[in-house]
């Protein structure tokens, strides 16, 4: 039961994506800025986090596949992005504790990290496509922010569900 809680928790947290970019709009940003909501990635890292490595590299590559068929062009991006991403902070987790402030500082991180690695492959495809200055100023910096405002939200209420979804994956 708690498998199926957890998938579904997590394809909402993957629909709220794009309706946050459709619905919400921030009185402070610009019409030249994009904020690029990445919620099932945070998702991601505070499963990795507090459930454990296997769950967040599975739903990594699952919803990678989902963000690149749903959202991109280029199938594979996210895919391999969320997947390595979710690895990479596993072996983090082992050397740092995962409180709170840790798992915070680290989903930024990995905000960063996708979000140059995208452009990184975009910029590869698409040579020209957006000046990298630009790209910092009109989408990097809002995402960082919006991510960041959002991280600190979504980690206590994803703590407390994730670690009953722990308790209830030993007890089955």
């Amino acid at each position: 039961m708690k498998r199926v809680l957890l998938a579904f928790v997590m394809l909402f947290i993957f629909v709220f994506d794009s309706i946050f970019v459709d619905l919400v709009r921030l009185p402070f940003v610009s019409e030249d800025q994009i904020l690029a909501p990445h919620f099932i990635l945070l998702a991601l890292v505070f499963l990795t986090a507090f459930v454990n490595q296997k769950y967040g590299v599975i739903y990594g590559f699952i919803f990678g596949l989902l963000y690149d068929i749903s959202y991109t062009g280029i199938l594979g991006v996210h895919m391999f992005g969320f997947g390595a991403l979710c690895y990479l902070l596993a072996k983090a987790f082992k050397v740092l504790q995962t409180n709170i402030l840790v798992v915070v500082f680290l989903s930024i991180i990995a905000v960063a990290v996708m979000e140059f690695y995208v452009y990184g492959v975009q910029a590869t495809i698409q040579p020209g496509i957006m000046p990298f200055n630009t790209y910092v100023i009109e989408r990097f910096i809002p995402t960082i922010l919006l991510n960041t405002a959002a991280s600190l939200i979504l980690v206590v209420p994803l703590r407390l569900f994730f670690i009953n979804v722990k308790q209830g994956l030993v007890d089955e």
